[in-house]
């Protein structure tokens, strides 16, 4: 649309090209070739290209590109003559990781662009965001309380075992006293190291079940614990996990989740998430909205609670990998959902994290958070979602004094501490970044 390029010449190349065609049109002149990183490795991993193949390499949402992930690889193939552009609204909140991504990438410079940029201003539109606080059912409350008295327990335990696990003890310290735990087990197979093991397997399951009612809901705790029930009568269950489901809290806990009614919204967010929609579709009768959940199993009840009303036409948004019972979508379907959804035949799209990132939807004009994530990178993609065309609003829901709260302001903390380092890093010299402006906006964008 905006490039005095002939539309021939700009070509969507995927793996359903047979071989020797990607590869004489790899050698061809004057092309803008769109692909994934995927394929553009795999082609090079089987000679297709040569680093002299391209002119200019444009890698798209560019905070992936650590690790195993497909840009490394591609990046360190072609030579420091080729041009390179990376282009993200998130870098991360760390130093070493933004430091990480540059030099993956072999990026020189680093441009740093606000919302009041000249050059931007025109194409920002306003998002309003709101946080709405939630209060906890008593039954939620009750399974809560359970699930903490079987943590403490464990980490009771854990310290008689002169393991050092802090009152404000949190998931992440729990991880890294299991990774202590491994390194003793390599040197010595002292029995307490085990004994401790096993109880720090207990809390991290525990915490993952208490995550799940503060965050989602009584089904997939519930659809959580029959798993383990399952999986306990198996040959190759562990005494960790027959541990577990034999304890008297995670009994409790089940008694309560199998004497509910699930065929109405009974949970405090599924309710409030559905008379938000409901009056915003009123209210708005030919918008669409977006809701963002960590898990499928939530994000599949959503969906059912919305569409019992004559209004909302809701589908759930997933990946394309299957779990037990769970099969995922194709990517024909997901771009046949995504096609439904700009044509106005559904209204609601209620993702998990696949819709976080690449979805190509022209104007969306609610985005709701159901859970927060922990995660400056995945917040900023999720609020992206909205105000790309129009003016757009953001709701983000979450359970009071819980785990809901807790990942949320981490995930703020993150987003600023993400800002801070990126002007302190161009202050210091730690990479040469090139500012349009010579103060610094407080909101950044893409870099």
């Amino acid at each position: 649309k905006v490039l005095d390029v002939d539309p021939d010449k700009i070509i969507l190349l995927t793996g359903q090209i047979p071989p020797e065609k990607r590869k004489e049109i790899y050698s061809q002149k004057g092309l803008v070739i769109c692909a994934t990183p995927q394929t553009i490795n795999n082609d090079i991993k089987n000679n297709l290209l040569k680093e002299d193949n391209f002119n200019l390499i444009i890698f798209d949402e560019a905070h992936r590109a650590v690790g195993e992930y497909a840009y490394v690889s591609i990046s360190s193939f072609f030579n420091e003559e080729t041009k390179r552009l990376a282009l993200t609204a998130s870098p991360g909140y760390n130093k070493q990781k933004i430091k990480e991504i540059a030099d993956n990438l072999k990026i020189k410079h680093i441009e740093i662009k606000t919302e009041s940029d000249l050059d931007v201003i025109d194409y920002v539109k306003d998002i309003e965001i709101e946080t709405v606080f939630v209060e906890l059912d008593g039954v939620s409350k009750k399974i809560s309380k359970l699930l903490d008295s079987f943590i403490l327990n464990k980490i009771e335990l854990l310290r008689k075992l002169n393991l050092s696990v802090s009152s404000n003890f949190t998931k992440k310290q729990i991880l890294m006293v299991q990774q202590q735990l491994f390194k003793r087990l390599e040197s010595s197979k002292n029995s307490l190291n085990f004994v401790a093991l096993i109880n720090v397997s207990l809390a991290l399951k525990a915490l993952y079940a208490k995550e799940l009612i503060e965050t989602q809901g009584f089904l997939p705790l519930k659809h959580y614990l029959e798993k383990a029930f399952v999986d306990s009568k198996s040959s190759k269950t562990t005494k960790t996990l027959n541990q577990f489901v034999n304890s008297k809290e995670i009994l409790e806990t089940y008694s309560l989740l199998i004497n509910l009614d699930y065929s109405k919204p009974i949970y405090s967010k599924e309710k409030e998430i559905v008379e938000l929609v409901k009056n915003f579709i009123l209210n708005n009768p030919s918008s669409k909205i977006l809701i963002f959940n960590n898990f499928r199993d939530s994000a599949q009840n959503i969906s059912n609670y919305l569409n019992q009303y004559d209004q909302i036409n809701s589908v759930r948004f997933v990946g394309q990998s299957s779990k037990e019972k769970d099969k995922g979508l194709s990517q024909k379907e997901q771009s046949q959902i995504i096609s439904d959804f700009r044509d106005g035949l559904n209204n609601v799209l209620v993702c998990t994290s696949v819709g976080e990132e690449g979805l190509d939807i022209p104007s969306v004009d609610l985005v709701i958070f159901y859970d927060a994530v922990p995660s400056e990178i995945r917040s900023i993609q999720r609020r992206g979602r909205t105000g790309r065309f129009n003016a757009g609003k953001v709701i983000i829901l979450l359970n009071k004094d819980t785990i809901d709260e807790h990942y949320y302001y981490v995930s703020l903390k993150k987003e600023k501490t993400m800002k801070k380092n990126l002007i302190s890093m161009s202050r210091d010299g730690d990479l040469k970044i090139v500012k349009r402006k010579k103060k610094v906006q407080k909101n950044l964008g893409d870099f």
